[in-house]
């Protein structure tokens, strides 16, 4: 994966703010962990067990400064945590932010779309705001190295921006990491899937409101979730 260099996110690894400088997504949300926790919320009504199952082995592929894994943390899921990322600068501003007095979770350079961990490891694998960065013909790279790691019938997540709502356009578009970025529509993301042999493709929209917003915004994604039109997507998948 090499889109934008591994160089360019190094350079915003340290204090990684995930573009809250971007006028429209400071207001929609207090900080960068307020959009990351919407799609926690979103895993935890998708597969409850994640609360309560310590056995249960998870990849964050491209974690970045490992928000997504901090907040799992926080919120109680016990299963063993891995990231991954090509940004050798994103992964020790992970384990610098990482909560003192709890266990760190495993962090690994990849190379390229390769992570280099034993294959049928994981029982989820989440890429999350990751794909957008990867040229078009490497992107069967990276799901043939997910479906790799996953265990036989383990679960995928894939969450995106989606580039069929306007304001997610207008946001990217003013985030220089994103500089670079080739946003891609859910459509692309199921019909890869099912060309790389996954099974029970399923996707959702999330992020219809501000994350400000709270318990209505949540239940405004539960009613529309069908709808197209949301800030980010969802597509999930088995191995």
């Amino acid at each position: 994966m090499t889109h934008p260099p591994k160089a360019e996110f190094d350079a915003y690894a340290e204090g990684y703010d995930s573009g809250m400088n971007a006028p429209l997504k400071g207001l929609a949300g207090a900080g960068p962990d307020d959009f990351i926790a919407v799609k926690l919320r979103w895993l935890l009504r998708w597969w409850p067990d994640l609360a309560t199952r310590s056995d249960l082995s998870i990849l964050d592929y491209g974690c970045g400064a490992g928000t997504l894994m901090r907040l799992m943390r926080n919120a109680g899921i016990p299963g063993a945590m891995t990231g991954t990322d090509i940004s050798t600068g994103m992964l020790r501003e992970a384990a610098r932010a990482w909560p003192s007095g709890t266990p760190q979770p495993a962090l690994h350079a990849q190379n390229g779309a390769e992570t280099g961990l034993p294959g049928a490891a994981f029982d989820l694998a989440v890429i999350s705001a990751v794909l957008h960065h990867v040229p078009l013909d490497a992107r069967a790279a990276v799901y043939a190295e997910l479906r790799r790691v996953l265990k036989p019938g383990g679960r995928l997540v894939v969450f995106e921006h989606n580039p069929w709502n306007p304001v997610t356009r207008f946001v990217v578009a003013r985030t220089p990491i994103d500089a670079d970025a080739i946003l891609l529509p859910r459509t692309e993301v199921s019909a890869s899937l099912r060309e790389g042999g996954w099974r029970d493709i399923h996707a959702s929209d999330l992020m219809f409101l501000p994350p400000r917003l709270g318990a209505v915004a949540t239940a405004v994604e539960r009613a529309f979730s069908w709808l197209p039109l949301g800030g980010q997507y969802a597509v999930t998948a088995r191995a």
